[in-house]
């Protein structure tokens, strides 16, 4: 009688805290080599390419180079591409390694290379310091492969587009041949303008470096929270659909009482932590993620979370097994366990599957 006691009691203060995407056999990717020449980008057609798991092939007379890539027992499928050439170097994918999407059906690859040497000194030098940044920031450890290539990307961009205009003000100071001195002040003027541009992409590149890490460490954080917030839920649910067939024992059994009873605070605990964070969560997942549908999948995953498992079915099942055990009724309390029992399991292994399929989402998008 007195465990019974203890048991409604402890139900009584705790009550009211009690409150798509297939993953694929097979991706078609489609490689494009495109080839940096003086200011402009074009493609490089009969380019050879040495392709991980592939073997060595030949781009068409576009530059073009498709074919399928089995990814079905790979956890973290990649592919890493080689241009087997003693005259160009690989400017970006890093490494010529990409990571796949196992639930696309396909990807398109753009690979930019360049004949360093017909570059400036100074596009040489700038290459040199990207290189460095990025293996610099590699050695950390702290973003992942598709972070650093979208941050190498978003750097190289803005390094070609510096370089092509400080090509132009160097086409124009070499249009002068015989020169009065209008044009010798105007080809100083030039020269400033070279100058100052110079300046300018180095600034430039260094504040976007220190601005897209801190961003891809923001966004590794959150993923981080979001993972470990989901997952700790879905693990707690788990305890409490494993207690359910044997609630009606518990009454005789302290034991087993007190792994329930800390089972259900833990659930409390786990489920306000998330509860108090999913706003930020989404607000953080729109504002770091650039890929503008893993937000709706991942508030379709939390409303399930709330709606479909918290509110709709542990809250209920709780509340209705407390009020038969305040009325000394163990036997109903277990009835009612019975039969929430078999939708929890159903609902709860939903869940998971969401969770799963979701967070391979937001990771991939990272």
């Amino acid at each position: 009688m007195q465990v019974r006691n203890i048991f409604i009691l402890l139900f009584a203060l705790l009550l009211p805290i009690l409150v798509q995407s297939q993953v694929l056999d097979a991706i078609d990717i489609y490689v494009n080599i495109q080839e940096k020449i003086a200011g402009k980008v074009q493609m490089l057609p009969n380019a050879k390419l040495l392709i991980s798991d592939v073997g060595e092939v030949r781009t068409d007379d576009k530059g073009s180079y498709a074919f399928t890539y089995p990814v079905r027992n790979e956890v973290d499928p990649a592919v890493s591409i080689a241009l087997l050439s003693e005259n160009h170097k690989m400017l970006k994918p890093i490494d010529g390694s990409i990571d796949l999407d196992p639930s696309r059906e396909e990807m398109h690859i753009d690979f930019l290379v360049v004949n360093m040497e017909s570059e400036s000194p100074e596009f040489k030098k700038r290459i040199a310091d990207l290189e460095s940044k990025v293996s610099r920031l590699k050695s950390k450890n702290a973003l992942t492969n598709q972070q650093l290539n979208a941050l190498n990307s978003t750097l190289l961009d803005t390094i070609l587009f510096f370089e092509a205009n400080r090509q132009q003000l160097e086409a124009q100071i070499a249009d002068f041949e015989q020169l009065t001195d209008q044009q010798r002040d105007e080809i100083d003027g030039l020269r400033a303008q070279v100058v100052a541009l110079e300046s300018q992409v180095d600034n430039l590149t260094q504040e976007l470096e220190q601005a897209l890490e801190e961003k891809y460490l923001r966004q590794n954080q959150y993923f981080k929270d979001i993972s470990s917030s989901l997952l700790n839920y879905l693990r707690k649910a788990k305890d409490l659909r494993d207690h359910l067939p044997f609630i009606k024992s518990y009454f005789n059994s302290p034991g087993g009482f007190q792994s329930y009873s800390e089972d259900i605070k833990s659930y409390n605990k786990i489920y306000e932590g998330f509860d108090s964070n999913r706003l930020a969560y989404l607000e953080g997942i729109e504002r770091y993620w650039a890929n503008p549908k893993i937000g709706p999948v991942m508030e379709e995953v939390f409303d399930f979370l709330v709606k479909g498992i918290h509110q709709n079915q542990i809250l209920p099942v709780m509340r209705d097994m407390y009020e038969q055990l305040n009325k000394q009724n163990p036997g109903k309390a277990q009835k009612i366990a019975n039969l929430a029992h078999e939708d929890m399991a159903v609902n709860v292994q939903a869940l998971e599957k969401q969770i799963n399929r979701s967070l391979m989402q937001l990771r991939k998008s990272i």
